[in-house]
Order: structure tokens, then C-alpha cells, then sequence
């Protein structure tokens, strides 16, 4: 039997409620249906999720797994995908019907061996939110990543040629949780090109449970998240070495202002005023002479009144997208 054209590799864990909803998206796809493995590892789910997903059995492989995270679920789930593509979907989001045709006509462009496109947040009902969409170029190359000009979309978004994907990126590190997608994606950039789909392709889910939904409101996701930081720029620098090639000055200091912006928030959340202020001082030193510099300066101020208050301005931002929009014309970052 003929390897399908794509793998469809779902992760969950403890989201029966949602499930199914994921489950029929695939289904509906406008992609010849006997061309589309679907296969699906639960990571140790306590809810029925299992029952739910059994209910597909004549389209969909179910993987029962302990729980190993995120991306240990992937990882099983790659292992097991025989497709010459393999998309990425998470148990709570869902696509449009057009999705894998439009991933499929943009994989196959010469060069492309990654594909990302739009994806518009939901709510925990599916209602549309007004979330800003990035400024993408058609194609990203590891030039952009290194300048730092590359943004990347949620996993749900992703798909990989099998061959980039298995014979190049994995194994993805164990102790990068939180940075799965970002080391997917980053470290992909060193084997092809990266194809941008500048069309809304897909829904995320946001609700309590998302791994990033609380990750500024919670100092442990904090703290992991800078020392994961750290961690990637560590990998990422020894393999740039190999290849002769280094994080350009604006690459730095993007990185620089956004490990700061953490360790004032989880200065904040331990009580820690001196501290926050500390390293609020050093952001603005270091950068704020840049229009960017100032701009990130300002933001995170109001991180020193309380995280509640910059979180809240920063939801108003992030769901405005001709504000975000207007500050990337007028700011450059770096």
C-alpha cells in the first residue's frame, strides 16, 4: 500500500470536550480523504477522551501513551506518520475545509519544505476573536530568522515534509517544552525554506487550559520559559557555528528586551518591586535610545504597576490588529 500524501498528527490531553470538533475538521477537508492519514496520541488523558476519540476508528489511529507533554506527544505521533507531509493539529483547534489543499499546492513550490499560514483565535464557543495577524513575507528563509524579521504561527498551523522533517529537524530536545514549535520551525530554517500562507486556514482555541494562555500570569511558566529561552539560543548558537554563521545585533536585542519583559513580570508576581525595577532599568538602558527600545521601555512600566494592568493593556493590543500593524511600520525593531 501506497505511503498517503499527508499525515495528520493530533495531540491531546484531558480535551474529550473538544476533540471531536478537531477530529471532524480533518474529516471535512476538501483534500481526497484516502490520501489523509489521520493519527491521533493521547497523552495520558483522566477525562473520556479515549472513548471519544474510539468513535473514529475506521478513519482515525488512536496512540494511548502515558503522559509525556506536548511534545513528547508529537514525537510519538511523527514516529508513527507514514505521509510525505506531516501536519500538526492540537486536540482543541480546528481548520477550514480548505486547509490541506492550500498546504498541499504551497509544500510542492521548489525550495519549500515548510509550510505556516494565518490562524484566527476563537473562543472556548468557537466565536471569532480579533487577534493581529503578522506581516509575512511569502517565504522565510534562515537569513530572516537570523535577523530576527521571522515570526512564526502555532503548531495547529504547521506541516513538514516527512523527509525535511525526520531526516534533518528531530529529535526536538527534551528540555525545550515550551519552545517546541519555535525549535521545529527555527531549526527547519537550516534545511529549507519556509512557505507563508497569508490566508486564515485555521481556529485556535483560547481558554484556561492552553499551555501559553497563562504563561505571564504564572511565575513557574515564567521562570521555565526564560531558562528554555537560554537553552535555545544555546543550541541554536552551536549550530549556526558549524555552519559559519552568527544572531545578527537586531536578532539580540529582540531577544534581550523579551527576556527582560519576563523577568519583570516574574519579579513582580514574587513580590519583588526592587528587582522589577532593576530590570526594567536595565531594558531601557540597553535599549531604549531605539524607537523600538523606547516603545518596549514603555510597555513594560506598566508592568511595575501590576502584571493584572499590563496584561490587560496587552490583550487590548495584541487583539487591534491595525495597532500592531501601525507599530511595526513606524517602529524598528532593534
Amino acid at each position: 500500500m501506497s505511503a498517503p500524501f499527508f499525515s495528520v498528527v493530533m495531540d491531546n490531553f484531558n480535551y474529550a470536550r473538544f476533540v471531536s470538533q478537531a477530529i471532524d475538521s480533518i474529516l471535512a477537508q476538501d483534500f481526497p480523504h484516502k490520501d489523509v492519514e489521520i493519527i491521533v496520541v493521547d497523552d495520558g488523558s483522566t477525562d473520556d477522551s479515549r472513548d471519544v476519540v474510539g468513535r473514529y476508528k475506521d478513519r482515525v489511529r488512536l496512540i494511548a501513551q502515558e503522559n509525556r507533554g506536548q511534545a513528547g506527544a508529537f514525537a510519538t505521533g511523527f514516529a508513527a506518520a507514514k505521509g510525505q507531509v506531516v501536519a500538526c493539529i492540537d486536540s482543541d483547534d480546528t481548520w477550514h475545509p480548505n486547509k490541506l489543499s492550500a498546504v498541499a499546492e504551497a509544500i510542492e513550490k521548489p525550495g519549500i519544505g515548510i509550510v505556516q499560514h494565518f490562524q484566527r483565535d476563537v473562543d472556548v464557543e468557537g466565536r471569532p476573536l480579533p487577534n493581529s495577524l503578522p506581516d509575512w513575507p511569502d517565504v522565510d528563509t534562515l537569513d530572516d530568522f537570523l535577523d530576527g524579521r521571522f515570526i512564526n504561527a502555532a503548531v495547529s498551523s504547521l506541516a513538514f515534509r516527512r523527509d525535511v522533517l525526520v531526516g534533518n529537524i528531530l529529535p526536538v530536545p527534551k528540555d525545550l517544552f515550551y519552545l517546541h514549535d519555535d525549535y521545529l520551525l527555527k531549526y527547519g530554517l537550516f534545511f529549507t525554506n519556509i512557505a507563508n500562507i497569508r490566508r486564515i486556514l485555521g481556529y485556535h482555541r483560547i481558554h484556561g487550559s492552553n499551555n501559553w494562555a497563562q504563561l505571564y500570569l504564572s511565575p513557574k511558566k515564567l521562570e521555565d520559559s526564560v531558562r528554555e529561552i537560554r537553552k535555545f539560543r544555546g543550541y541554536m548558537e552551536e549550530r549556526l557555528k558549524a555552519r559559519g554563521k552568527a544572531f545578527s545585533a537586531r536578532y539580540d536585542a529582540i531577544e534581550q528586551m523579551e527576556v527582560r519583559k519576563r523577568e519583570i513580570l516574574l519579579a513582580m508576581h514574587r513580590g519583588d518591586r526592587g528587582e522589577a525595577a532593576r530590570a526594567w532599568r536595565s531594558l531601557f538602558k540597553e535599549y531604549g535610545t531605539s524607537s523600538f527600545g523606547f516603545f518596549k521601555s514603555a510597555t513594560c512600566a506598566l508592568a511595575l504597576v501590576s502584571p493584572a494592568f499590563y496584561l490587560k493593556a496587552y490583550d487590548l493590543y495584541s487583539r487591534q490588529h491595525w495597532l500592531a500593524r501601525a507599530r511595526r511600520r513606524v517602529l524598528a525593531e532593534g
